[in-house]
């Protein structure tokens, strides 16, 4: 471990002391160095994650705290330049770091950018646009969509604002809203997520997405007032 890169270890102590400057607890070291070899590599989510066998959503929640499976080490050990006992470190002591961290307060979610449209209500269809020039059509962050389909009724009324946290590992029995390629994405209950493939529940009937990039879990979600 001591020979790894000593550059990655600068850009992480940069990038920890940039984001404690901002009142954001800073990063794990795990997730610093993914970063900072992302950046060295000049790549995208996308790009990392499709050379590595993994998904974007994977690889983007590492990023921003989440921790992997053993079975994950090797290619991420591959990733990094260095070896499955390095990785295995790097994961121990973020979970040790995780274990006395505070959730974020509920006001984190508030300023979160709306992202989407509802472009087929009887279906739960949303279209995400690109954004970052062209680059990317799903947030890496936290972010909020409008509910504009009865779908999800009684849970998620129309006009309910749904705030989605990609950090959160989805489970069977979440509200979601799956991704799939070309900015594609349907909201409903998840049963499952077995490979590329996702299957959600709504409306009393089930549906497979497939091509899934990322399954986003609703963590939070208001009622906005008319006007």
């Amino acid at each position: 471990m001591e020979g790894h890169n000593v550059i990655d270890l600068q850009i992480c102590q940069s990038t920890a002391a940039t984001m404690s400057s901002r009142g954001t607890p800073p990063r794990t070291r795990f997730a610093q160095m993914l970063a900072a070899e992302q950046i060295k590599r000049g790549q995208t989510d996308r790009e990392v994650a499709e050379n590595h066998g993994w998904l974007q959503q994977t690889f983007s929640r590492w990023k921003l705290g989440s921790l992997p499976r053993q079975h994950m080490f090797a290619s991420i050990a591959a990733f990094l330049g260095t070896d499955d006992a390095a990785v295995r470190e790097l994961v121990m002591e973020a979970q040790e770091s995780s274990s006395s961290t505070k959730l974020p307060s509920v006001a984190a979610f508030g300023p979160a950018r709306v992202y989407g449209r509802v472009t087929d209500r009887k279906d739960g269809k949303y279209v995400f646009d690109a954004f970052n020039k062209g680059r990317k059509r799903i947030p890496d962050g936290r972010y909020a969509i409008m509910i504009d389909t009865k779908i999800m009724e009684p849970a998620l009324p129309v006009g309910t604002k749904a705030w989605l946290d990609p950090a959160i590992w989805p489970a069977p029995g979440n509200e979601v809203l799956a991704h799939a390629k070309g900015g594609a994405a349907w909201i409903g209950r998840l049963v499952g997520v077995s490979g590329l493939t996702a299957e959600i529940e709504r409306g009393g009937s089930t549906m497979t997405v497939r091509d899934v990039e990322a399954v986003h879990v609703i963590v939070l979600s208001e009622r906005v007032a008319a006007g």
